[in-house]
């Protein structure tokens, strides 16, 4: 293990947080009024409120003398130090805390032992935790800067940093970006979030449980990185995920597959702009190469992106322009059809006809005729770019 990696191990920093969560945690089991302080000798977590912020000099000479325990006699107690037995809490070979349980000696000497223990593995679990949350952080911003940083970073510099993460980045990938179809419908609820959560682990897993298989979240997407195969291989694999996010989850995938770029970056800006186009293909799979509309997209600054869709939404708010850009995303995914269309957002065919009625009242256009769709189909690909903007449309 890397010399940093130990030392930043071994120095723990107690937060409050997480010592009242431990405190209460214990307090639970053994029914015996807890407290936890600092190597300072700071009371930072306690069962009983009002004692948190005070000094506890125990503790203190727990700290500084190293001793094993200190057992708080009742004619020895203050206003802020109580009868009861306080014990160190050691981590990485040094004190970073005391436990202390507040109760007769006879009460508490039974489980002291129990309770330190406790304490320390908790401690050390939530440790690690935070320890893999941090590298996962900077494994993610890594990958942040190959794949979508452009270059901006020397070849060299980037390999290295990606040796040192165990990412060999000289290694020929594909790239895939995959996301939930009518994410809207779902962000809304706890139980529909939770789909979300689930069905991206069960992706993670069976991308990274392939050889060399790398994996980003960004933005409500996910970015596959996986070694080079053909382009059939790539379809099944895009198919295989959208079988499993239907089947298992009941949820439909939007999936851009590049066409071959030689380099990491090149091929994730070709799956981005075929990811765009395939949230509204039937199948919900697009390779790069059928991509149309989209190739000049990105060029189309973001300002005439907004105009465009408030001069075609005239007078809309944001809620509402919401909701025809999600009429519409059904509409062109079922190719036209209004029972298919209409299937997918849940409700009657004549409702959905309706609706298509008062949006061509409202903007003059019917999406109906070949001829005037597309000005429909821009304003969906532009506004999922631009979503969210604090410039879009106002009251």
């Amino acid at each position: 293990m890397p010399q940093g990696v130990e030392e930043r191990r071994t120095n723990v920093e107690l937060s409050v947080q997480s010592a009242q969560r431990i405190v209460d945690e214990i307090s639970g089991i053994v029914g015996q009024h807890i407290n936890m302080m600092d190597e300072r000798g700071n009371i930072i977590a306690s069962t009983d409120g009002t004692r948190v912020g005070h000094f506890h000099a125990g503790a203190k000479r727990i700290v500084e003398e190293g001793l094993p325990e200190l057992y708080v006699r009742p004619e020895d107690a203050t206003p802020t130090v109580r009868a009861g037995l306080n014990l160190p809490i050691t981590h990485g070979g040094r004190t970073v805390g005391v436990i202390g349980i507040t109760g007769a000696y006879e009460q508490v000497i039974g489980y002291g032992q129990v309770v330190k223990k406790m304490t320390e593995i908790l401690i050390r679990e939530g440790n690690e935790q935070d320890e893999k949350r941090l590298d996962q952080r900077v494994r993610s911003r890594f990958l942040e800067d190959w794949v979508l940083g452009g270059g901006l970073l020397q070849p060299q510099v980037l390999a290295e940093r990606g040796l040192a993460l165990g990412v060999d980045i000289t290694v020929p990938r594909r790239v895939m970006v995959v996301s939930v179809r009518d994410l809207a419908r779902y962000t809304d609820t706890a139980a529909g979030q939770k789909r979300i959560d689930q069905l991206e682990t069960a992706v993670s897993g069976l991308v990274e449980g392939e050889a060399g298989g790398i994996i980003l979240r960004n933005a409500a997407r996910q970015i596959l990185l996986l070694r080079a195969r053909p382009d059939a291989q790539m379809q099944a694999m895009a198919q295989r995920l959208c079988v499993m996010a239907r089947e298992r989850f009941g949820l439909r995938l939007a999936v851009g597959i590049d066409g071959g770029a030689p380099d990491v970056h090149r091929a994730y800006a070709q799956a981005n702009k075929a990811w765009r186009s395939a949230r509204m293909a039937p199948e919900g799979v697009l390779p790069y190469d059928s991509v149309t509309l989209e190739l000049f997209t990105g060029d189309v600054p973001r300002q005439t992106k907004e105009e465009y869709l408030r001069k075609v939404f005239r007078g809309c708010t944001y809620e509402e322009l919401r909701r025809w850009i999600g009429l519409l995303e059904a509409y062109f995914a079922a190719e036209g059809s209004i029972q298919a269309a209409a299937d997918a957002l849940y409700i009657h065919k004549n409702t959905l006809q309706y609706r298509l009625k008062r949006l061509e009242e409202l903007t003059g256009c019917d999406v109906r005729r070949p001829s005037q769709a597309p000005v429909f189909y821009m304003a969906v690909l532009f506004f999922k770019e631009v979503e969210g903007s604090l410039l879009l449309m106002g009251s």
